[in-house]
């Protein structure tokens, strides 16, 4: 199953083939939502594009009690009767007004808006971000109540996550690459780069504006820093920030809203349905929050790592049940860019003041409805990714257990391996995508305690699976070859003897043999290169690591480094005594292992490129007298090599 990856809602309802059925002169439009047999209306959808970057915001309405939706939304006023013209009347003002909240919110949210563009006023955020242009000293904004909302359930989110959900990193945003004005090629301030077409990559920030903009008093969010106040019914944020200050350029503390402005759309969507007494519905506001307002939908979790994903579509991972609930998903796989091997996205962790690199490639959340959870829920899927996946099993354990919100989250292992995260039980998956059993089901729940369970296997893990059907076919397809020849060569001797005319006749080589010995051997080629062949993901090394084979053919893994997280393990507790020394350098890593070895010191310097074509290669060593594994060993360059040190008994591997 191909799905765009995010949770989807598993439905028979489609709209109409002819898809835009009425265009609304507010520019929105309504499609006819048909049933799975094409003969039944059952519903309107709500759509429309929103937020600067062409968004997409969707509502199903489905027909229920007090509302029934039997006719086409382009059908005449004279093919309708009374009650018809009265149900389009009604959604044709429900629309209406959800226009007008999306259109609301999206004008006061959005970081662009810095003049009447389309009619449309200052925005509140901009304003915010350009403080001191919208204040006198001591004086604090006036802002709307929907921005006021924001504010508060960005200040409760930041403070219930400790930090790691923080919309006051959006200069550090802006400073990698990933905000509105540098996805509008806006670039005029001092630190914008510009994208290298030959090397296909961003080039870093200047480590002193990194440093500036992630200092903790510029992102500080806390009351402290960031005060709302509400007098007389009206609102308004103060702001306690001091400006960073970079070769004499003065930046002021930027905030995003536009995370938590879609979900909270959502929640809005959802408060004024519920006002209308209609409960038969889906919202959906850019696919990443969405409220289901209907019993059991099927909702599709989708697989980060499949081949499409960095397109926006891949397979399936698993899908579950849910029940009037808020939906958000947020993910590392489509955002992003790749520097120097090294893979960045979009979701900023400002402690570091970096793209957070903790393994957690999407993140899906489950949040019982009302209360702003749709909003909420976008800040949770953006903190369980920076806090990865130590902080995601507390979390478990206390917020989403008192809150009763279901979690999945797809996580790969610094050596790369696949994992789900999850509380939600595994008899509540009802459907299972291709790659699901590559995946470990890598949380255990022991009295009411979840935790992280280190020897959760995958069902499979790839092609290695495929081991004894592979060694089973080869040893047949071998044992035929060897059959046949056989069988010829005793039978060509038996002629040879009884009859040398007959054996000229009765050659033991005939023209249909060659094509039985030709076809396999293609059996056996195809073989060996399914088995021992790249697996055409990638032809860069993902994984690297280091073995100790001393005391058996598996060895003891003495260090792990994944280059696309730039991240490594050193085992320093290792059983042969290796002390492991690190050490970044302009192109990668250097590191030293070393280790006595019959009362001599022995060591062995690999070394770690990670640019545009990611290696390693082993440069200096004391383990006998002509250093083999440095001068026999090039510099391996793609998965599946090696390089060996058989005095010392290492061995580099990658993945």
């Amino acid at each position: 199953m191909i799905c765009a990856l995010t949770p989807v809602l598993v439905s028979a309802d489609s709209p109409r083939e002819n898809i835009y059925q009425y265009e609304s002169p507010n520019g929105y439009y309504v499609n006819t939502l048909v049933a799975s047999d094409k003969k039944r209306v059952v519903g309107f959808q709500f759509y429309g594009l929103y937020f600067g970057a062409g968004i997409p915001v969707s509502v199903n309405l489905y027909s229920q009690n007090g509302l029934t939706i039997d006719f086409a939304i382009n059908e005449t006023s004279e093919n309708l009767s009374e009650g018809q013209k009265a149900v389009k009347t009604r959604v044709i003002g429900l629309f209406d007004y959800l226009n007008n909240i999306i259109v609301t919110v999206d004008s006061l949210a959005n970081t662009q808006y810095g003049g009447q563009i389309d009619g449309m006023p200052v925005s509140d955020v901009f304003k915010y971000n350009n403080y001191k242009n919208y204040v006198s000293d001591g004086k604090s904004l006036k802002i709307d109540k929907h921005t006021y909302e924001m504010l508060k359930i960005a200040k409760e989110m930041y403070s219930a996550t400790n930090g790691d959900f923080n919309p006051a990193v959006y200069r550090l945003v802006d400073l990698w690459g990933f905000s509105s004005r540098t996805y509008l090629y806006n670039g005029n301030l001092p630190y914008d780069r510009t994208w290298s077409e030959k090397e296909l990559s961003y080039p870093l920030p200047a480590q002193e504006y990194v440093e500036a903009f992630s200092k903790p008093e510029f992102v500080d969010f806390s009351d402290n820093a960031v005060k709302l106040s509400e007098i007389n019914g009206e609102y308004f944020v103060t702001k306690n920030v001091p400006s960073a200050q970079v070769n004499d350029e003065v930046y002021e503390q930027w905030i995003d809203l536009g995370g938590i402005a879609k979900g909270y759309v959502v929640d809005l969507i959802k408060q004024y349905l519920d006002e209308q007494g209609l409960n038969e519905f889906y919202a959906d506001a850019g696919s990443s929050s969405l409220a289901f307002g209907r019993e059991k939908n099927g909702l599709v979790v989708s697989d980060p790592f499949s081949p499409l994903a960095a397109l926006g579509y891949g397979d399936a991972l698993l899908s579950f049940n849910v029940e009037k609930s808020s939906v958000s998903t947020s993910g590392q796989y489509i955002r992003k860019y790749v520097t120097d091997g090294v893979e960045y996205a979009h979701i900023i962790d400002g402690k570091y003041g970096a793209p957070a690199q903790t393994g957690v490639k999407s993140v899906t959340v489950v949040a019982p409805e009302g209360n702003f959870w749709a909003g909420k829920s976008d800040c949770l899927t953006t903190a369980l990714t920076v806090m990865g996946k130590d902080g995601i099993i507390g979390f478990m354990n206390g917020y989403l257990k008192d809150n009763g919100i279901t979690v999945v989250v797809a996580y790969e292992t610094v050596d790369g391996k696949k994992q789900i995260l999850t509380n939600l039980a595994q008899t509540d998956v009802i459907d299972k995508g291709p790659y699901y059993d590559e995946f470990a089901w890598s949380v255990s729940l022991k009295d009411g305690v979840y935790s992280y369970d280190f020897n959760a296997k995958a069902p499979k893990s790839g092609k290695s699976d495929l081991l004894w059907l592979y060694i089973t076919l080869s040893v047949a397809a071998v044992s035929a070859v060897v059959g046949i020849i056989v069988y010829h060569f005793v039978k060509g001797k038996k002629n040879v003897t009884a009859n040398i005319i007959n054996a000229k006749r009765d050659k033991p080589f005939k023209l249909g043999d060659v094509g039985v010995y030709l076809a396999v051997a293609v059996v056996i080629v195809a073989l060996f290169v399914g088995f021992f062949g790249g697996d055409g993901a990638s032809d860069n090394i993902r994984v690297i690591n280091v073995v100790d084979m001393t005391k058996s053919a598996e060895g003891e893994i003495l260090f792990t480094y994944n280059v696309a997280r730039n991240e490594f393990i050193a085992y320093e507790d290792n059983d042969m005594g290796w002390k492991i020394r690190t050490e970044y350098t302009d192109k990668g890593l250097k590191v030293t292992f070393s280790r006595e070895i019959d009362g001599e010191n022995h060591f062995n310097v690999m070394e770690i490129s990670r640019g545009t074509k990611p290696s390693v290669k082993m440069t200096d060593s004391v383990c006998g007298r002509n250093q083999e594994c440095v001068k026999n060993f090039p510099a391996v360059t793609r998965p599946k090599g090696s390089i060996v040190c058989s005095p010392n008994h290492l061995k580099i591997v990658t993945v």
